[in-house]
């Protein structure tokens, strides 16, 4: 199962909110600066020899434009492509690109956002600027269009993973679209924690959470027999299904 993008944030299978340290304006501008004059060491030599030896003719002309245009556009999508989103400017930075979904870029994004590079940063780089200024993500244009963004380098921790097993229990489908994420955490760490409370204090526990939750859904589910301990587990599957499928969106915001 995938992973679903809110902000510089990912949420995962187990609906837990990842957060992602976004990269900023001034590390991709610096990024970028170090990337053209590595395309500026490529590139003036290759003029050089042309101009000194001179253009014999058309096919030479031909030839010399798509130098330059492989040097300076294919440059980006042939780093990023074959090193996990990274070009020697965006290593040197500690940045590289992912998907806003957490997951790696991958080929068929990292081309779109480096043809819509042609546009927003040769043609018109002030609207490359003004896009990463207004947007949560910073995203240029072809960050936007290939549902990309350039965050840190750094590994995002991965929950630990949470079994919910049916431990005989009837499927429920409740609407667990006012909880929020704080109250998704309180249940989710009961249950991952609940093995090691003595039975006192797991069903004491267990009891005050699911009166919160109560209130939280309306009405106690039926069946009327069902203990507050399996509301719980019913309510973790169905909050968790909530984000199982593309496009779902991301846990609301404690508050």
């Amino acid at each position: 199962m995938g992973q679903h993008g809110l902000g510089g944030a990912t949420v995962t299978p187990e609906a837990v909110r990842l957060r992602a340290d976004v990269a900023g304006l001034g590390s991709r501008l610096i990024a970028v600066m170090v990337d053209s004059l590595i395309q500026a060491a490529i590139l003036v030599p290759v003029l050089i020899g042309f101009l000194v030896g001179g253009i014999g003719g058309t096919g030479e002309a031909v030839a010399l434009a798509v130098l330059v245009f492989a040097i300076l556009w294919l440059y980006f999508p042939l780093f990023e492509a074959l090193w996990a989103g990274r070009t020697p400017g965006k290593r040197a930075q500690g940045i590289r690109v992912i998907r806003t979904n957490g997951q790696p870029a991958g080929f068929a994004a990292i081309m779109v956002r480096n043809l819509v590079r042609i546009l927003d940063v040769f043609l018109l780089p002030f609207l490359a600027v003004v896009s990463m200024i207004v947007t949560s993500r910073h995203q240029r244009l072809g960050d936007l269009a290939a549902g990309t963004m350039v965050i840190r380098d750094r590994a995002m921790p991965a929950p630990q993973p949470l079994a919910l097993g049916d431990e005989g229990l009837a499927p429920l489908a409740l609407d667990t679209s006012a909880l929020t994420e704080r109250e998704y955490g309180l249940v989710r760490s009961f249950l991952a924690r609940r093995d090691s409370l003595d039975a006192a204090a797991r069903a004491q526990l267990a009891a005050h959470i699911a009166a919160v939750l109560v209130d939280r859904l309306g009405a106690r589910p039926a069946p009327s027999d069902l203990s507050d301990e399996d509301l719980l587990l019913a309510v973790a599957r169905s909050y968790r299904a909530r984000f199982s499928s593309p496009g779902s969106a991301g846990p609301t915001r404690g508050r």
